[in-house]
């Protein structure tokens, strides 16, 4: 009897962490992508929307603007809390001309839990 209690206090120990955090994610959205004529240099101000599940605004996410060029460098903006639960707000600068991979860490408070949403590619062009 000791033995089976034993078991059912191991398997509980072992199962019940994981299921307190288990379906946790969140989803992104975009006030807007670059406008075509976004010159290098200029800024960018994109509201970021974040909600867990989908459907609940998270006051508490991090969530950062990442572009990566075509060599592969990686820059990061942090997004800040708006007066708006669940939107932050991010000034993201192009550096140069060219083609740019974007997407948005969620910052998602449990960091297993934390995804990078890409949104596809952008040029940025000297007009």
């Amino acid at each position: 009897m000791k033995r089976l209690a034993f078991l059912l206090v191991l398997t509980a120990c072992l199962v019940l962490p994981g299921a307190a955090r288990a379906g946790c994610m969140a989803t992104v959205g975009l006030s807007s992508l670059p406008k075509a004529g976004l010159a290098p240099g200029q800024p960018w101000l994109v509201t970021v929307r974040v909600l867990q599940h989908g459907r609940t605004p998270m006051s508490d996410a991090k969530p950062t603007v990442r572009i990566r060029n075509a060599a592969g460098k990686l820059i990061v903006f942090r997004a800040r809390p708006t007066a708006t639960v669940g939107s932050y707000r991010a000034r993201v600068v192009f550096p140069a001309a060219g083609r740019y991979r974007l997407a948005v860490h969620d910052g998602f408070p449990y960091a297993e839990s934390a995804r990078v949403h890409t949104f596809g590619a952008v040029v940025i062009a000297v007009v």
